[in-house]
């Protein structure tokens, strides 16, 4: 029987590609799904000046080592540096240190400005914002075009999960219900049973009852005929 009915609703991410277009992550940030690191290998002073929203600065000549010290290796990890050369150079960096699960922003920080996704830094905070940026209409539609551009695993993951509640429920059901029908059987043949000895009980007590009365008249009636003549 199940236990834990909610167990698989929500289903682990596929693994991700080995390289990502900026549509696909946008959408999975935009979903707010958990356990992925963007990182930037790109020198520290670029970085301060513009970058991804929520990346972690580790230029290339340290990535390895911060990232063994502060990362999971199975963790998702997206990176960007100043060229997909570079970005390709570390990947295979922190593939190489057993990370599991690394992809490369195909297009890095460029692509990722051109389909409006949100950036911080000195010189990014100066730029106006885009038109989706106050206005929660644009930021629905904008977000609709992501996933039909490339970000539709969050939709299939969701529908999965729909998939995987429905089928715990009916399972559960089932178990119940069997445990529901075995119960039942189970108290009918116990008073089936119950009922079988009580009138066993109730037949044998009632001849017991007759043959003692039978005994106890026949010797009665001859002692008072002898008594009389």
């Amino acid at each position: 029987m199940v236990n834990n009915l909610v167990g698989g609703i929500i289903p682990p991410q596929p693994p991700i590609e080995a390289q990502t277009d900026a549509h696909t992550l946008k959408t999975r940030l935009e979903w707010g799904e958990p356990a992925f690191t963007i990182l930037d290998v790109r020198d520290r002073s670029i970085f301060n000046e513009g970058h991804i929203m929520g990346a972690m600065p580790m230029p290339a000549d340290e990535l390895v080592e911060r990232a063994v010290a502060s990362l999971d290796k199975s963790r998702d990890i997206y990176l960007y540096g100043d060229n997909d050369q570079e970005t390709a150079q570390a990947a295979q960096q922190l593939r190489s240190n057993g990370f599991e699960h690394v992809s490369q922003l195909k297009g890095g920080l460029g692509a990722w400005k051109s389909i409006g996704g949100p950036t911080e830094g000195i010189v990014e905070s100066k730029t106006p914002p885009g038109a989706d940026d106050y206005n929660v209409v644009d930021r629905l539609k904008n977000h609709q075009e992501n996933l039909q551009k490339g970000g539709t695993s969050a939709t299939e993951s969701i529908k999965q999960g729909a998939s995987n509640l429905k089928e715990g429920i009916q399972e559960g059901a089932s178990n119940l219900k069997e445990g529901i029908q075995e119960q039942a059987s189970n108290l009918k043949e116990g008073i089936q049973e119950g009922a079988s000895n009580l009138k066993e009980g109730i037949q044998e007590g009632a001849s017991n009852l007759k043959e003692g009365a039978s005994e106890s008249k026949t010797p009665g009636s001859t002692d008072n005929s002898n008594v009389g003549s």
